[in-house]
């Protein structure tokens, strides 16, 4: 049985604790999966709002497994734990779990201070314990980029503000990030968008979609963010069926950085047309110069359909030829080792995005990391990662082309 434990959160205004707290619920659900989850110790300053966006998120992504919460804190409004629960088929006190786990572990390292640890404790059924600590933020590495952060601006937005995220960023020993945005969502309305009509009808035509202007909102968003800190800005750039990327001529001057993303097939119920639209639209928006191709293969299983394997070696290769790097992105998705191994073969850079749409994602690279360790890279991380060519940007150019 895996019993996960954050111990003394000791949260302050302003520290951003709710967000690694947040992140390690997502953690213990999926890249590291536990059967339970404890937050104990002393849970710090109750302020209004607290632990409102982790409830929320929680709640949002059905997650299966909740805190279990043995805190010492007045005026916390948090669900009672049970005063039993199940370990290896027997019932054991959640106190007196975590009590042997700190005596099997050496102690329980504060979450509150860097790198923000929990323990994750292999208690098995004779007893034994087994404990590793698992870290909220990563080894500081210099020149590490999360390329793919959303702003406020993103319809699946959920609680994203620069300023804060910059914080996550640092809390997480990222040193640089590039707030992006889709560019579908600044040139079409919310239901066009997810309904994916934008990909078949032509913006203002009779018969298409209505145009709708966004853009002011974004650019906004970007110079307001400059005040808290410098980064890279840009655009998930998205693409048409004819190959047509969605974004403005004039509007390239704010197109820093580049992503390519594939989210809405047209053709959804032949195999062998879907792929050929793939590859299609892919390779337009490699050729019209975008820097990374995000989540590459995402959108078959978003789609009900398997990953085309066949492809793996024909776009790893388009990327080659065209310098563009592959994203490891874990939102929503399951990068897929195989191509990425054929990536590192030919030379294409690896670029790390968080894809955040939730301020617990920003620089959350825990993933991402053991991904790389898997593909035996971590050794020459300055050989495979994508660097971007310019410095993060503290004031607004008229032109970063």
């Amino acid at each position: 049985m895996k019993v996960a434990i954050v111990s003394n959160p000791r949260h302050r205004a302003g520290d951003m604790i709710e967000y690694l707290l947040l992140r390690a619920v997502h953690a213990f659900n999926k890249f590291v999966p536990a059967d339970l989850l404890i937050v104990e110790g002393e849970l710090g300053e109750p302020e209004e709002g607290f632990l409102k966006d982790l409830f929320l998120s929680v709640e949002r992504r059905r997650l299966p497994l909740a805190p279990l919460w043995l805190v010492r804190q007045e005026g916390a409004a948090l669900p009672e734990a049970p005063e039993q629960v199940d370990v290896n088929g027997v019932p054991e006190s959640p106190a007196a779990l975590v009590e042997r786990i700190r005596l099997a572990a050496g102690g329980l390292p504060d979450f509150c201070r860097a790198p923000f640890e929990a323990v994750l404790a292999d208690v098995g059924a004779d007893g034994s314990i087994r404990a590793e600590r698992v870290p909220m933020a990563v080894e500081k590495l210099p020149g590490v980029t999360d390329f793919h952060v959303h702003t406020r601006m993103a319809y699946c937005c959920e609680n994203m503000d620069i300023p804060k995220a910059l914080r996550m960023a640092e809390l997480s020993n990222i040193e640089t990030v590039a707030f992006i945005e889709h560019s579908g969502q600044l040139y079409f309305d919310v239901d066009d968008y997810w309904a994916g009509r934008y990909v078949w009808k032509t913006r203002g035509k009779a018969d298409g979609c209505p145009a709708v202007c966004r853009m002011p909102g974004y650019e906004e968003t970007i110079r307001e963010g400059r005040r808290s800190g410098a980064f890279l800005n840009g655009f998930e750039l998205d693409v048409d069926r004819n190959g047509d990327i969605i974004l403005d001529e004039p509007d390239r001057r704010f197109a820093q950085v580049r992503l390519g993303a594939y989210h809405h097939m047209a053709e959804k119920y032949d195999a062998h047309i879907a792929s050929r639209q793939f590859l299609f639209c892919t390779e337009a928006l490699l050729k019209y110069g975008v820097h990374i191709l995000a989540h590459p293969f995402r959108i078959f299983p978003w789609s009900g359909m398997a990953k085309p394997k066949e492809l793996y070696e024909p776009v790893a290769e388009l990327l080659r030829r065209c310098g563009v790097a592959a994203e490891v992105n874990f939102h929503q998705n399951d990068p897929e080792p195989e191509f990425f191994e054929i990536c590192l073969k030919k030379g294409v850079k690896i670029a790390l995005g968080s894809d955040s749409h939730n301020l617990y994602e920003v620089g959350f690279f825990l993933p991402h990391f053991r991904f790389l360790a898997e593909l035996g890279v971590t050794g020459r991380l300055d050989e495979v990662l994508y660097r971007f060519p310019n410095k993060p940007d503290k004031g607004v150019k008229k032109d970063v082309l």
